[in-house]
């Protein structure tokens, strides 16, 4: 029973994403009509939503993980196979915290929003430096974390082929030369820059889902055991 509570919790932070995962309206339409007729106004609320995307993915990825960790500690407990694994989920468990304690820390879109008035814009590059980095970094993240996963889901017997996860490239860019590509085309480039901010999640968003649903189902799969 533990174990199938365990699996349903992890089948809860997957599902979630039908909220948290968001396709936003398109860019074109977004950055040519209803920014203008809007008088500016759509495009603050894009920016608040674009932070608020990351953030809301990053809390779900942090459920989602120790959801999957904590269902492994069940699998590996009821096959008796604990021992072989308690050390790596302990370890798992103290990296999936760090990296959401340094590298994946919530941007917060309300307080970026009024922080950005405050400062004139200039907090506002700050917080587009942070959205851009975080869709970069999740991805790195889950790939280490499938592969730790991945060893110790073949010691308990969970799976026998490893969970792949493969980061898009394009996402990994310089902010400071997309800055200064901005700065000396005259904002020019910044059109380039808005448009990657906008689309970059939905880009990422399949191969997290692809993986998701391998994860949940081998657990189902390996669920109940006694």
């Amino acid at each position: 029973m533990e174990q199938i509570q365990a699996v349903q919790q992890v089948d809860r932070y997957v599902h979630q994403r039908r909220f948290t995962d968001q396709k936003f309206v398109s860019w074109a339409l977004y950055f040519f009509l209803l920014s203008w007729i809007t008088l500016g106004i759509y495009s603050i609320l894009i920016f608040y939503r674009r932070i608020d995307r990351a953030d809301r993915f990053g809390d779900r990825r942090v459920h989602y993980y120790d959801a999957v960790i904590s269902a492994s500690r069940q699998y590996a407990e009821l096959s008796e196979q604990y021992g072989a694994a308690h050390e790596d989920l302990d370890d798992l468990q103290r990296f999936v915290k760090t990296r959401f304690a340094d590298e994946h820390r919530p941007i917060k879109a309300g307080l970026s929003l009024i922080l950005t008035f405050l400062t004139l814009g200039i907090y506002g590059l700050y917080a587009d430096y942070r959205t851009m980095r975080f869709w970069w970094e999740i991805q790195i993240t889950e790939q280490d974390f499938d592969e730790k996963i991945s060893l110790i889901w073949t010691k308990v017997g969970i799976i026998r082929y490893p969970l792949t996860f493969e980061p898009d490239e394009e996402l990994h860019r310089s902010f400071g030369l997309h800055l200064f590509l901005t700065v000396i085309t005259l904002g020019i480039y910044g059109i380039l820059w808005d448009y990657r901010l906008h689309t970059d999640p939905e880009k990422v968003y399949p191969e997290f889902h692809s993986v998701e649903d391998g994860v949940l189902g081998a657990l189902r799969t390996a669920a109940p055991r006694s």
